[in-house]
């Protein structure tokens, strides 16, 4: 036996013996139960573009991610009892207008999205089980055609009718604003441009050329916000939104410069090595403690930027504005959902969320920064700095967008002279009576050296 284990020869025949007990047939049953459950394809394709929120975000505010008063798409169908009826009629009603003015029978327009069945339910990153073909092509005709018609009405005011319930309840379209970018609660782009081409129906701009679905949904949304600062029209789309969130997260973002002190990243063979060697991203001091440091806060004042592209040169901070409203915590909470499920997005819109979270702690940098016209705040102070500090609550920034700018901005803050040179600005030239006394202690200090000078010469070089 010793010579067997030194040799590594072992009698295997015990442990054979062991695997040939009597299991009471567990071998095999186990073996057709856990082969019966395995899967052959990923659980979460790359296609998959429309997500469950995650509990752990989800958690943070229930109700910025829930639908208010209408159900897009299959996630949230049949749910809540008479919360969605009325927008159930008005989407049957909606339908009914479109196919009238678009002069397509209904058989033509279903037959026209009928080979999505099988493509969209691959966009959901859950099962719809739930729900039969038959069904399933229904729901996308339906709410695909009240998003239509809903964009034409907002963008045409003599395409509404006096009898509208959306259009003729003030309150409606904040409600709308509200349900339409959640991430629960999309449709496929595609099903919404195969939609708006079958029932084309023209609306031209205000140049005259004819408007195409990206404007309509840009228009329905600028008249919904207090502030529509953030919805820059993109002139040429950088690609094909995935859906109307989507859509929204492309206007905000871009044109948003990919080089600059929010991309310092060097790229190559050794990335790897580059990112062991840099340190961490550091936190920088809010706004009112960089203020007190000499640092200057300014709105920018190109039109063309996005809420994104803020810099810091010589002690700047330029800042595009951004309007603050009820309806701004849900948008900026979803966005960051999307990018948190979504692998194709950057962490853009997560990393304003985070800078911005850095320069707000109180209600005293809310009002430095609206008294600078970097922020237009229609909440109390304190409820919007609230809304920076938990924006992000329970989510994570892969490539941090303004590593460089923070850096930029913590080496001019620990700076001694900077800091000095704002003491010595606030203490003594803060005012104009600070002024005043100041210059008059400087005359007297002069006349006072000259008096002092005048009697020492008198001293040693008396009058003859």
């Amino acid at each position: 036996m010793e010579s067997e284990r030194e040799s590594g020869e072992v009698d295997d025949s015990t442990s054979m013996e062991s695997v040939c007990i009597d299991t009471d047939g567990i071998v095999e049953e186990l073996t057709n139960t856990i082969g019966a459950k395995l899967l052959n394809h990923s659980p979460l394709p790359a296609s998959c573009c429309i997500f469950r929120v995650p509990h752990p975000i989800r958690r943070q505010k229930i109700q910025a991610y829930e639908p208010d008063i209408v159900s897009i798409g299959p996630l949230h169908r049949g749910r809540g009892g008479d919360q969605f009826q009325l927008m159930e009629k008005v989407k049957r009603w909606y339908l009914q207008c479109l196919l009238s003015e678009a002069n397509i029978t209904l058989a033509n327009l279903i037959t026209g999205v009928v080979d999505f069945n099988k493509r969209t339910p691959d966009c959901y990153a859950e099962p719809l089980d739930h729900i039969n073909k038959k069904d399933f092509i229904e729901m996308m005709i339906i709410d695909g055609c009240f998003l239509i018609e809903l964009f034409r009405k907002g963008f045409s005011v003599d395409q509404r009718d006096e009898n509208d319930p959306v259009f003729n309840v003030s309150c409606m379209p904040q409600y709308l604003f509200h349900d339409l970018l959640l991430l629960e609660n999309q449709l496929p782009w595609f099903v919404l441009e195969r939609l708006y081409n079958l029932t084309a129906v023209k609306n031209t701009t205000s140049e005259g050329n004819a408007a195409s679905l990206p404007d309509l949904v840009l228009n329905f949304f600028k008249q919904s916000v207090a502030d529509d600062f953030i919805f820059k029209p993109c002139l040429n789309l950088p690609h094909e939104p995935l859906h109307i969130l989507d859509l929204i997260r492309t206007w905000i973002v871009f044109p948003c410069k990919e080089e600059g002190l929010g991309c310092k990243r060097k790229v190559g063979n050794d990335d790897q090595q580059q990112s062991e060697e840099r340190p961490p991203p550091q936190r920088v001091p809010n706004a009112t403690t960089l203020s007190e440091a000499g640092i200057k806060f300014q709105k920018s004042f190109k039109t063309s930027d996005c809420i994104m592209n803020i810099n810091f040169e010589n002690g700047v901070f330029t800042i595009p504005p951004l309007g603050i409203d009820e309806t701004t915590g849900p948008l900026f909470r979803n966005l960051i959902a999307f990018k948190q499920c979504c692998h194709s997005r950057p962490h853009k819109v997560t990393s304003y969320a985070v800078l911005m979270d850095n320069l707000i702690d109180s209600s005293k940098d809310i009002d430095l920064l609206c008294d600078m016209g970097i922020l237009v705040n229609w909440l109390s102070p304190e409820d919007a700095a609230r809304f920076f500090n938990e924006l992000y609550n329970d989510t994570m920034v892969i490539g941090f967008y303004y590593e460089g700018l923070c850096n930029e901005v913590n080496k001019y803050y620990k700076t001694d002279w900077n800091k000095w040179m704002e003491k010595l600005r606030r203490e003594h030239f803060g005012s104009p009576w600070a002024i005043i006394s100041l210059v008059a202690a400087f005359i007297l200090l002069v006349l006072t050296m000259l008096q002092t000078v005048y009697a020492i010469h008198q001293f040693y070089h008396p009058p003859k």
